[in-house]
């Protein structure tokens, strides 16, 4: 399993030997003969969107070591920490936003996509209570609603909806894990839940979406696999094996829907769904 931090989407599959763009069982410790070079440590953005998928199935499937590297793959509560991770050298490569990468690089952080994840925030939702009496985005106007983290991909779809709806709210930072239980307590009246949790959300009928952000914005470049100019100049070998790696485990998914469907379902707040809607998602098709 991935270690926690304490502090969805369709993937394109970029694959071509997983060449670099851009600029250019998880390991929880080295083995006897590897060398800190041989390690790549992975920041992921909570437990249940698919970058985090991905990466443990590329674990899981001995991709990291046919590689000859070992992983260790940590997931933190919000996209925003990860970057803060990858900025502190506690991270090497993460999945992230491009928002969340681009914000950073004008705050002076030399963080640069290395590999593709998706190009739209399909399965993104911005929910609400099912009796809620909000039944358009427009209607969140002066409301609370809930986003995992101050500069996530979450706060930036919160703050395109703002801008889109010519509406204001108050974003209130729950972290990945808070949002369902405060929009359930109703300490919110709304939050933007990202996929595959949203799934569960809506099998459940815990909540019902008022919006589709996969459908409602135009395809880009959405979220990749993100890492620093200087790790990429110092590591060029390592960044190389470690994204052949992720890309083979998007490949895995791709070609084995059932198994995919039995990955993603063995995520305990997911199996729920999978029980109910044996579905997929959309990021196991390729495009």
């Amino acid at each position: 399993m991935a270690k926690r931090s304490n502090t969805h989407s369709r993937v394109v599959l970029g694959w071509a030997g997983a060449t670099l763009v851009g600029s250019m069982g998880v390991g929880l410790g080295l083995s006897s003969d590897a060398n800190a070079a041989d390690m790549v440590r992975i920041g992921l953005a909570t437990k249940t969107w698919f970058p985090t998928v991905i990466a443990q199935t590329a674990e899981d499937q001995g991709y990291f070591k046919d590689e000859g590297i070992e992983a260790e793959l940590t997931v933190y509560q919000s996209g925003a920490e990860a970057v803060t991770a990858m900025v502190a050298g506690a991270a090497d490569i993460i999945g992230s936003s491009s928002s969340v990468t681009a914000s950073s690089r004008a705050k002076g952080v030399d963080a640069k996509l290395i590999g593709l994840l998706g190009s739209g925030n399909y399965g993104w939702q911005l929910m609400v209570l099912p009796n809620s009496p909000i039944i358009e985005a427009k209607q969140v106007e002066g409301e609370n609603v809930g986003i995992t983290s101050a500069g996530s991909l979450s706060d930036m779809l919160a703050r395109w909806t703002m801008s889109d709806q010519s509406i204001t709210f108050e974003s209130i930072p729950l972290g990945g894990g808070g949002l369902l239980p405060n929009l359930i307590s109703e300490n919110v009246s709304a939050a933007v839940v990202y996929s595959p949790l949203s799934y569960d959300v809506l099998a459940k009928g815990d909540a019902r979406a008022i919006l589709d952000y996969g459908t409602a914005m135009p395809e880009h470049l959405n979220s990749g696999w993100a890492t620093t100019g200087s790790f990429i100049e110092e590591n060029p070998e390592l960044v190389q094996k470690a994204t052949n790696a992720l890309y083979r485990g998007v490949a895995y998914l791709q070609d084995n829907k059932d198994a995919a469907i039995k990955i993603i379902g063995s995520i305990p707040s997911l199996v729920a769904a999978f029980e109910r809607a044996r579905t997929g998602l959309d990021f196991i098709q390729p495009k």
